[in-house]
């Protein structure tokens, strides 16, 4: 059964860290320029979120970002949003859809892991099979990396019974997307509801390390952490919420084992 907790007064107090953004200018396709960056971020901002990851994509055929890039427009979004959002920190990482050579890359310092830490955000294509994704992780976490599974409601292949269970036991964290609990983007509304129960469900059973908002734009995949919070404050204690909301990143940037 649901557990109900009392709603809190001001979410703004949470101080959401999000590990999963598009919002470097230019780089992938996310933020087209510099002022969506900077209102991407006010509107996560609004929302509680105050430490953010920037991940753009880095895709071995096609957005190949290299860490300097990143670097370069990190500095120039924090100059930008210093004034008007002084306590809102940033930090560097790439999504990487994971490809035969990322670990030697990974070790060459040629990709980012999550804010300097061995958790690396990997991302699979929504074919992918099981043994590619088992593999990949196996491969990762030999290698002395933290995988963390970027939104893991895209695969279908890990829906099957025992998967997840599978994946955490050889060292994998599991991200999912706030807007998954509460939004999602299909045709036919009876696989949106289906697809979201199926968010929900894992989420409660304790599968999911982490959320983030995969935020593209302020309209197409906007961050959808207040909307996302309404349903998780009712569902979940102040402790669990606290730590899937926040701890759990925060254990990331400091590069502590969760």
């Amino acid at each position: 059964m649901a557990r109900k907790t009392q709603r809190r007064p001001d979410k703004i107090e949470l101080g959401v860290v999000d590990i999963h953004t598009h919002v470097l200018p230019g780089i992938d396709d996310g933020a087209e320029k510099m002022a969506l960056s900077y209102r991407m971020l006010r509107r996560s901002y609004k929302q509680g979120v105050r430490k953010v990851i920037a991940t753009p994509h880095y895709v071995a055929y096609h957005w190949r970002t290299k860490p300097q890039q990143i670097q370069e427009l990190m500095e120039k979004l924090a100059a930008r949003v210093q004034k008007a959002m002084p306590d809102l920190e940033l930090y560097r990482g790439q999504e990487i859809q994971y490809f035969e050579g990322m670990v030697e890359m990974l070790r060459e310092g040629k990709l980012l892991t999550l804010a300097g830490s061995r958790y690396v955000l990997t991302e699979f294509l929504p074919t992918s099979s099981w043994s590619q994704i088992e593999g990949a992780v196996r491969e990762l976490t030999m290698a002395g990396y933290l995988p963390v599974l970027a939104h893991i409601e895209r695969y279908q292949c890990l829906r099957e019974k025992g998967r997840l269970e599978e994946l955490m036991k050889e060292g994998a964290y599991l991200q999912m997307n706030y807007g998954s609990l509460t939004k999602l983007s299909h045709f036919w509304k009876i696989r949106e509801r289906l697809d979201r129960r199926w968010c929900r469900r894992t989420l409660l059973a304790g599968y999911i390390s982490f959320l983030g908002t995969d935020m593209h734009s302020v309209h197409r995949r906007p961050p959808r952490v207040a909307e996302a919070m309404k349903w998780l404050e009712t569902h979940l204690s102040g402790e669990e919420l606290s730590r899937i909301c926040r701890d759990h990143a925060g254990q990331v940037l400091t590069n502590q084992n969760l």
